[in-house]
């Protein structure tokens, strides 16, 4: 039995859960291609500002990167800072890690909401295609109920079920796998900003 023939004795729910199926490989292929992309270029920025020690070199060297990249943006913070109030330096640093990851966080609640609707949406499925059999059963109990026609109305209304938690388990994977990175993205940055707080007051 092919997959086509079973999204059609499932219902017009597996064609919904089909969907979503479809916007969550979409979302997680952005999200670890941003992903990719964010540790690329923080590794850059890092590799281009190691040589340097003198908060001078380091604002110059900072200057040379690419101005959107999340870990330049906090920097930035640290070595453009008109204070000398080191407690709002790190504050200020700590704010721009955020909006960063608040940024890469666009498009995870599409995901969290789908891995929660997704089982919800196999088990209405499951529910309206018991239901169909049950009336069946309703309306050929006078000549007697064929179980084998029962059995295949049962295994037909649970494949929306099946779908669901199948859609559901691997968008709450992936959900938690991609929040586990950008946890770490911004775990590094903060790592990073305190590195080079302390190699500017050193300097100073």
């Amino acid at each position: 039995m092919t997959v086509l023939s079973l999204l059609l004795r499932g219902g017009i729910l597996m064609y919904v859960l089909l969907l979503i199926s479809i916007a969550v490989i979409a979302i997680v292929i952005e999200k670890y291609r941003q992903i990719f992309k964010v540790k690329k270029c923080n590794r850059k920025v890092l590799e281009h500002l190691e040589p340097h020690n003198d908060p001078s070199a380091l604002r110059q060297a900072l200057s040379e990167t690419d101005s959107d990249n999340p870990m330049a943006v906090m920097l930035g913070r640290l070595f453009y800072a008109q204070s000398d109030d080191g407690e709002l330096i790190t504050q200020s640093m700590e704010t721009a890690a955020q909006s960063e990851l608040h940024k890469l966080e666009k498009g995870l609640g599409w995901l969290s909401t789908f891995a929660a609707i997704a089982p919800l949406i196999g088990f209405l499925g499951t529910v309206i295609g018991m239901v169909r059999v049950f009336m069946n059963i309703q309306i050929h109990s006078s000549g007697g109920v064929d179980i084998s026609m029962l059995a295949g109305g049962i295994w037909e209304a649970l494949l929306t079920t099946v779908g669901g938690l199948i859609v559901g388990i691997v968008a709450i994977i992936f959900y938690n796998d991609i929040v586990q990175n950008l946890e770490n993205i911004v775990k590094t940055m903060q790592e990073s900003g305190v590195e080079y707080t302390i190699r500017m007051r050193q300097q100073v």
